[in-house]
């Protein structure tokens, strides 16, 4: 931890010293923890962000292990950051009724913000914990993750394991997905926004990296849209990739999804164009976009005949093992459906059509490819399709 107090009460950030200053304190101050009152000892080298450390015997409540100088010192700038805009913010408050102490909380006019950040991995259950504690107070939490869990694959995509799904926020229901990563190195930080999952770890969105020197604490609150079109465009590419794709060995659900088409005589390359298309909701899916759309085509839709109709419920019924549960996701104020989301798909292609009581009813058959060439064609027809739609007015 970056402050303690000294036997009168005074609240020390070590950081703010010299090192002849340090060394002299270190002699002869007795420092504590602002958590549990227990003594604790200074930690100051070359190479390490000055701070205090519990014993390793210690029993603070508060106490959620260390992350290393790279958290330290990435903490420390951000609360340096915040004082410098003349915020009422306090570096490591100790909240007793919840026994959490994030690493920075700021008092706005009606407000009040716990920013953790972030850089190694925990058990998601922790995180969990915490933004429930949080919540229950009142408190609004934001997670910033350090840039050493920053994997920037292309300008647009960047790379989301399970872990970081759990710190994805949404602050209100017109809010995009967003990620948040800072580099103490080069301080810089970066904002991932409405973002679409391409496959299971692999995400497409607007990204935006900043000075930190450049930036207030409220344009973290600012949104940035990835264009429908720019969107359209690259899923043509994804879907290109996904037909011509070589054959490779698969595990686990990818495996089963590859027997499942065997047993339905299909082929990857023979599927309907309306299979993989973009949800924004994918991040709900433990499996990958292609496999539980196939399985709503292939299942339920295709063998009903013009006119019949199916339910969301049987879809959901169908998917029931695919579907990662909202409470898994508590910096989210939206519930979105991933399921729903693609059946709105097909209905604006006017593949299906909702009706009052929330049924839906098939309109016209889609089909299958003989050859990859045609596949490829009718891939890129169908998302020109969505683009003309989308300039029509059609498509949200």
């Amino acid at each position: 931890m970056l402050q303690a107090k000294t036997e009168y009460g005074t609240i020390v950030t070590l950081a703010s010293f010299t090192k002849k200053e340090i060394s002299s304190v270190k002699e002869k101050t007795q420092f504590f923890c602002p958590a549990c009152q227990e003594p604790v000892i200074v930690k100051a080298g070359a190479k390490i962000t000055p701070h205090f450390a519990h014993s390793s015997k210690s029993s603070c409540p508060a106490q959620e292990g260390g992350e290393g100088g790279y958290h330290e010192k990435g903490k420390l700038l951000l609360y340096q950051w915040l004082r410098w805009q003349q915020l009422d913010v306090q570096l490591e408050a100790y909240l007793p009724a919840i026994n959490q102490r994030p690493d920075i909380l700021v008092k706005l006019k009606n407000k009040t913000v716990a920013v953790e950040y972030q850089c190694a991995r925990i058990p998601p259950t922790d995180v969990i914990k915490r933004n429930e504690g949080y919540h229950r107070e009142g408190i609004v939490p934001i997670w910033i993750l350090g840039a050493n869990r920053f994997n920037r694959r292309e300008r647009n995509e960047i790379r989301i394991d399970q872990f970081q799904l759990h710190f994805i926020h949404q602050f209100s229901a017109d809010f995009p997905l967003t990620l948040y990563f800072f580099c103490p190195d080069t301080l810089r930080f970066s904002s991932f926004q409405d973002f679409y999952f391409t496959a299971l770890q692999r995400a497409i969105g607007k990204m935006t990296i900043r000075k930190l020197n450049d930036m207030r604490f409220t344009d973290l609150f600012k949104t940035s849209f990835f264009s429908p079109q720019q969107l359209f465009q690259v899923w043509k590419q994804e879907k290109r990739s996904f037909r011509i794709r070589p054959s490779r060995r698969v595990y686990g659900r990818e495996l089963a999804w590859n027997q499942w088409l065997y047993v339905n005589a299909i082929h990857r390359q023979s599927l309907p164009s309306i299979v993989y298309l973009p949800v924004s909701a994918q991040f709900r899916m433990i499996t990958q976009p292609w496999d539980w759309q196939s399985r709503i085509c292939l299942e339920i839709i295709y063998p009903l005949a013009s006119g019949e109709t199916f339910s969301l419920q049987r879809c959901m019924r169908v998917l029931r093992q695919h579907l990662r549960h909202s409470s898994l996701f508590p910096l989210m104020k939206s519930t979105d459906n991933p399921v729903y989301q693609y059946l709105q798909l097909l209905q604006k292609l006017q593949i299906i059509k909702e009706t009052p009581s929330g049924h839906f009813i098939k309109q016209k058959p889609f089909m299958f490819y003989e050859h990859i060439e045609a596949a490829i064609d009718g891939d890129s027809q169908l998302m020109d399709q969505l683009m003309l739609k989308q300039n029509m007015g059609m498509f949200h």
